[in-house]
Parts: C-alpha cells; sequence; structure tokens
C-alpha cells in the first residue's frame, strides 16, 4: 500500500493522518483512546478503491490537543475541516466506538458532505 503520513493545519490546530489510494475518500475514525493507527490492517484493501483518510482526533496520538472542546460536534467540525484543508467536498465516514458517535455528529452537522455512514 503506497501510504502518505500528513499534517494538516485546520482552524482548531493540526491534524495528523495517513491518506492512501485513489478514488471516492472514505473517512476512517477511530475510537477513544485509539489513533489512525487502529485501521492500518483495512487501509491496504480499503485503498485499492478508495482514497481512504484515517486521522488521529484532536488530543490523540500525534494530533494536537483541541482549541476548544472534546465533543462530538468538535471533533466532527475538526474532521468537516480536514476533508476541505485536504480538497473533498464530501466523503464516507465510517467509525467505530467514540469514532461511531463522531461519525453519527458529522452525518447530523453536514449531511451535505456525508456520502454513506458506516457504524461499528
Amino acid at each position: 500500500m503506497d501510504a502518505r503520513e500528513a499534517r494538516v493545519s485546520v482552524p482548531g490546530g493540526v491534524l495528523a493522518c495517513t491518506i492512501a489510494g485513489s478514488g471516492e475518500p472514505l473517512l476512517l475514525v477511530h475510537g477513544l483512546g485509539g489513533t489512525r493507527r487502529t485501521w492500518r490492517h483495512v487501509m491496504g484493501s480499503l485503498a485499492a478503491t478508495h482514497t481512504v483518510i484515517a486521522p488521529d482526533l484532536p488530543g490523540h496520538g500525534e494530533s494536537e490537543a483541541p482549541a476548544g472542546d472534546y465533543s462530538l460536534g468538535a471533533h466532527a467540525t475538526a474532521l468537516r475541516d480536514l476533508l476541505v484543508a485536504l480538497g473533498f467536498s464530501s466523503a464516507t465516514v465510517a467509525g467505530h466506538s467514540l469514532g461511531g458517535g463522531i461519525g453519527l455528529q458529522f452525518a447530523y452537522q453536514f449531511p451535505e458532505r456525508t456520502r454513506r455512514l458506516v457504524l461499528g
């Protein structure tokens, strides 16, 4: 898998992420206390058909702590800002545990940016 590591500036700080593949964007959201590495075993197969974006949530892994709070809404907004910074208008959002809650909040706040929602 050809993946690149990136540090992306968004209004709330800097988010670390791994990006791989090409095609329709797929945003992978990890759970509480996790990091983007949670998705390392599935990124290769998903990158065969999608542009896979796996960020460290604000305050997790190599991402900076959020400027505001750790609410679902704040995390959803940070992910929206990440997609915009990367040049994507929408994505399929897949999340597990806390990431699933953030995915639901993302779809609620930004329905025009949500292609599909996958929860686990």
